[in-house]
């Protein structure tokens, strides 16, 4: 009978997943990441000999116990338990199950890291690198464009010369879920691009590959993988001696943080990040708020902490 509960909890996911990809267009990489979380949740299932659909909310509970038990952060807890509430709410939709045992589930408290952030300093000294070859002025182009449009990783590689206007100096750009939306070009990333794209199309002749119009390409006419990019990342941050994490995401936080510090209203920035929630954003107002802290402390004659 367990082999039964377990082939009809596995097909139950599977279907889910399948549903993930098909129908609300996530990447393969978010799937992978649905499939990674929902594991736990079969494997817990088959060790208590249960189905899907006799799971109740003192299983659910015992389940989010064992996730404490084996130390994992509180926004590792609360991601699988968004998951599994998307899975089982998915079940009740399709009248599998008739209860989400999640639902009274209360999440992990999460302490939310304060991100990495590059100073302006460190920001201008990145994107002023020396070009001297197609590949450095491919990499400062990169920069460039990272920190302009706040984008992800996956968006920058993902962008095509058809997706800009050159004239409005804006992009439009596919997020999470197939969803698009516009960012725009600085005058500096703009010229870069204007720099970068003649370059870019002597080396599509000169090693005679096939065009896609994907913007940023390697100097034999390839997509860049993403080790690659990190690579770049990697030895920039040695070559410019930052003693900060430098990576794409950090970019995007810093792009962030910089608009909220010039008074950049906060939804606005929920727009160009592509952020479906606000709270997601909030994070941002933290870092400003710590600034502002260290402002005051190091300015109010009674605020300083020198004796």
């Amino acid at each position: 009978m367990a082999v039964d509960k377990q082939t009809q909890n596995r097909a139950y996911i599977d279907s889910f997943l399948q549903y993930l990809k098909d129908v609300q267009g996530y990447s393969e990489k978010t799937v992978v990441s649905y499939a990674h979380d929902l594991k736990r949740l079969d494997d817990f299932l088959v060790s208590h000999d249960l189905s899907v659909t006799e799971m109740v909310y003192e299983d659910a509970r015992t389940f989010v116990a064992d996730l404490y038990d084996q130390d994992l952060s509180p926004a590792s807890i609360n991601r699988i338990l968004s998951g599994n509430r998307m899975f089982f709410r998915s079940l009740l939709e399709n009248s599998v199950v008739t209860v989400d045992p999640f639902k009274r589930v209360s999440g992990a408290k999460n302490t939310r890291k304060i991100p990495t952030v590059l100073a302006r300093e460190e920001i201008e000294m990145i994107l002023n690198s020396p070009t001297d070859d197609y590949t450095s002025l491919m990499e400062v182009t990169m920069f460039n464009l990272f920190y302009s449009t706040g984008c992800r990783l996956s968006e920058v590689l993902g962008m095509k010369i058809s997706d800009i206007d050159f004239d409005s100096r804006r992009i439009i750009v596919t997020g999470k879920g197939n969803k698009q939306r516009y960012v725009f070009l600085t005058k500096r990333a703009k010229e870069m691009l204007d720099l970068y794209l003649p370059q870019r199309r002597e080396v599509i002749s000169r090693c005679k590959t096939e065009d896609d119009g994907t913007v940023l390409i390697n100097n034999k006419g390839k997509k860049l993988p993403l080790s690659t990019v990190h690579s770049i990342f990697d030895k920039y941050r040695l070559r410019l001696g930052l003693t900060k994490k430098f990576t794409p995401h950090v970019f995007r936080h810093s792009f962030a943080t910089h608009l909220i510090d010039n008074d950049s209203d906060i939804r606005l920035v929920q727009v160009l990040l592509g952020h479906e929630s606000i709270g997601t954003t909030q994070i941002y107002t933290h870092v400003t708020g710590k600034r502002l802290e260290q402002v005051y402390r190091n300015s109010h004659p009674h605020g300083r902490n020198d004796k």
